[in-house]
């Protein structure tokens, strides 16, 4: 018997469990969020006709010129982590709760009632990702409420793979994220 046999054995189960899921299944954590708002954005070999714009603070809906800023994204690369991006949100209190509205104070809570970010940048990552055409779960902010429109009848309310409940949350709703 090695050195290391029963560190081996800790690293299989480890690795049979992360095959059992979907890539999509992610904890709604800073990395994953700025992994997948990295790998959507277009590049500037994007054509023109796959790009997707989001924009959180508009003019329209009330927002200063400065406030509207806008991301770019790639298209083909948002429809491939429209699930990554759908269970992420999935994760979010107003998502379990089912709050047709969501300030942005609360974008920052996962459905446990803990802060899944102190970072304002990666919470803005996630909510342009779900402010594009391709992925419709939020809509603009309204600068009078501080508030955006959340996709609840879209949205699907998800559990982290680290929640001790997600073994069996899993058996009930694997359909809803397998191919």
């Amino acid at each position: 018997m090695g050195l290391f046999d029963d560190d081996d054995l800790e690293l299989d189960a480890l690795l049979d469990a992360v095959k059992k899921y979907p890539s999509c299944v992610a904890e709604l954590n800073e990395g994953n969020v700025q992994a997948i708002f990295n790998r959507c954005l277009a590049t500037d070999h994007t054509p023109k006709e796959q790009v997707s714009r989001s924009i959180l603070f508009s003019r329209t809906m009330g927002y200063k010129p400065e406030d509207e800023i806008v991301f770019y994204f790639d298209k083909d690369k948002l429809l491939g982590n429209k699930k990554n991006i759908e269970y992420l949100f999935g994760q979010l209190k107003n998502a379990h709760e089912k709050n047709e509205y969501m300030r942005m104070e609360n974008a920052v809570y996962q459905y446990q009632g803990r802060k899944w970010t102190d970072n304002r940048a990666h919470m803005l990552e996630l909510l342009y990702l779900g402010c594009t055409m391709e992925t419709v779960l939020i809509s603009p902010f309204n600068a009078k409420t501080d508030a955006t429109s959340l996709g609840v009848e879209r949205l699907k309310s998800t559990l982290s793979p680290k929640d001790p409940a997600f073994p069996a949350w899993w058996e009930a709703h694997k359909g809803e994220w397998e191919d």
